[in-house]
């Protein structure tokens, strides 16, 4: 099994729509991390040119991940991430992406218009997580995130020193679905006595305070064949 410590940098704004925040902005905010699914799937477009990666499913196949031969832990936050500003977003004239060329025929008759605010995370912050893999894979030096993958992310390895913390965030959704090792998981952070669970949605359950050795154990028997 190889498993690499990731610094991912944003190199423009990224743009989740994870949380609600009310008050003045009342903006749908992006979360502060990036989600190991999002990343497992971006990571794969990436590395493999054919994947058939824009499909219209009613449901996802999560279980295909077990397939791809890695995996990427969700990228938690480095240091405290700076927000961006709360802007106006029109989606009248877009459907995931597209240009709806009905919508905006008819914009014209129409009173109502869907406005939105959006907030993201500004570009510059980094993030760190934990690439792991059956073989050895070159990893490619950007990968494309966020709503409609505008985002481009820098992709360094690095080593774990006093600079870099250990500590990787888990998804209890994917251990749960795709890997079937959720039980493992607890169990280790039950004996050390650091359970630390974080509900964001209902495909992402964030588990904290993963050191690399305890990472590594929870997934053997998923890359111990490398």
């Amino acid at each position: 099994m190889e498993a690499k410590v990731l610094k991912l940098t944003l190199l423009n704004h990224l743009f989740y729509y994870t949380e609600v925040s009310g008050g003045s902005t009342s903006a749908s905010v992006t979360g502060d991390f990036i989600g190991d699914l999002a990343l497992t799937y971006a990571f794969n477009k990436a590395l493999n040119s054919n994947s058939n990666y824009y499909r219209y499913l009613k449901k996802p196949n999560y279980k295909e991940i077990q397939n791809f031969g890695f995996y990427c832990t969700v990228a938690r936050p480095m240091t405290r991430s700076v927000r961006t500003e709360a802007y106006i977003q029109n989606t009248l004239f877009n459907t995931d992406g597209f240009v709806d060329v009905k919508a905006i025929e008819k914009s014209g008759k129409s009173p109502f218009k869907n406005f939105r605010q959006v907030q993201g995370i500004h570009f510059g912050m980094s993030f760190q997580a934990l690439f792991l893999s059956k073989e050895k894979i070159k990893l490619p030096p950007v990968i494309r995130v966020g709503r409609a993958l505008e985002t481009l992310v820098a992709v360094e390895e690095v080593a774990l020193d006093k600079q870099i913390k250990d500590e990787f965030w888990l998804n209890a959704f994917s251990l749960k679905t795709v890997f079937d090792n959720l039980d493992i998981t607890t169990k280790i952070l039950v004996e050390e006595q650091k359970v630390n669970f974080s509900f964001v949605l209902e495909s992402y359950n964030i588990v904290k305070q993963i050191s690399y050795e305890n990472a590594q154990t929870i997934f053997k028997s998923t890359f111990n064949n490398g």
